[in-house]
């Protein structure tokens, strides 16, 4: 699987690794959903990703936001590529095309263990488009038919898209004025937790969410 333990790493070069990261390794751990050890298996899942791309690129700065594109597709289930770009763009703003450790373990906190609220924000972010914090029925247009496309090919999108859009603003737009803001989608998915996703995969399966969980913790537990 990708991202998955190398367990064959040097014992040397492992306790290194952990020495020299261990101050960032406390201060995440004061603000993410992991025990220090979960947190130093995932920095240690990025280390090896990060020597695996040193070997066809040795400047390389840290893990690639390709590496953890295929990540999120593989390890995770995160397959709906029309709003890839805007997640990576959610999750780190930089210029530059690696992602820190600090992101990483962040993201994985998130997608693993992030509270409702968490999700909430963050999926509202990727569906906010314009970044005024309104979803207009324009905006929900194109991310519904953006979606159906990259999921199932529907040569119908459009159609498909705009009875879509009936059914999800009666459910979502709170204050009936057409359009659906922060508050409208944050008091709905609360009321109906399914509709966190309403406009398109953001968040990796449950069933992705546990067996990644699996490869560095003891129970797989999510929050």
């Amino acid at each position: 699987m990708a991202g998955q333990l190398d367990l064959s790493m040097d014992s040397m070069e492992e306790t290194r690794f952990k020495k020299r990261n261990q101050y960032l390794i406390q201060r995440l751990e004061k603000r993410l959903h992991f025990t220090y050890a979960e947190i130093e298996c995932l920095l240690l899942i990025y280390y090896k990703l990060w020597k695996e791309g040193l070997v066809n690129n040795p400047s390389q700065e840290g893990v690639t936001k390709v590496q953890f594109r295929d990540v999120l597709h593989c390890a995770l289930d995160m397959t709906d590529d029309s709003l890839m770009d805007r997640v990576f763009l959610a999750l780190d703003k930089g210029p530059s095309s690696c992602i820190s450790m600090e992101t990483w373990a962040t993201a994985f906190s998130l997608f693993l263990r992030g509270t409702i609220e968490e999700k909430i924000q963050f999926c509202f972010s990727i569906y906010d488009i314009m970044g005024d914090g309104i979803l207009a029925r324009d905006s929900i247009f194109q991310l519904l038919r953006t979606s159906l496309v990259s999921q199932s090919g529907e040569e119908d999108a459009e159609e498909s898209a705009r009875d879509m859009i009936e059914v999800i603003t009666k459910k979502m737009d709170i204050d009936r004025d057409g359009k659906i803001s922060y508050a409208d989608y944050k008091q709905s998915v609360l009321k109906n937790p399914m509709l966190l996703e309403a406009f398109g995969q953001c968040l990796p399966s449950r069933q992705a969410t546990f067996s990644y969980l699996t490869t560095f913790t003891s129970t797989g537990s999510t929050m």
